[in-house]
């Protein structure tokens, strides 16, 4: 996952609610006139259970592909996935895999990115 400034946004929580609200402050955020910040330069990083959210069987699986369809990169980290035991086959098309989600904010930020962790 390269980067090209922008913002990244670190997601972790395993509850529906918490990342229904990450997801709702994403679109406002791209919305927002007064922050140019098209879906092209926003990095969402998702590990420890909120990985669940980014599997193609989730009922979150659709938000998960307009996110990708609109331009957001998305990135599962793989320790996360196998330590809740799911496979890289699980996760919605689209969806990048990182070696690990906390190494790749910490490199999304060197490389220039502003952090933001949601919710």
């Amino acid at each position: 996952m390269t980067s090209s400034g922008g913002i990244v946004v670190h997601v972790t929580t395993g509850e529906a609610s918490e990342w229904q609200m990450a997801v709702r402050n994403l679109v406002n955020l791209v919305r927002e006139e007064s922050v140019s910040m098209p879906p092209e330069r926003v990095k969402v990083v998702v590990n420890g259970p909120a990985v669940r959210f980014l599997l193609a069987s989730s009922a979150e699986s659709e938000k998960v592909a307009q996110m990708l369809r609109a331009g957001v990169t998305i990135g599962a980290c793989a320790n996360s996935l196998e330590r809740f035991e799911y496979a890289r086959e699980d996760l919605v098309d689209g969806v990048a895999l990182v070696n690990s989600g906390v190494a790749e904010v910490v490199r999304a930020q060197q490389d220039g990115r502003n952090y933001l962790r949601l919710p």
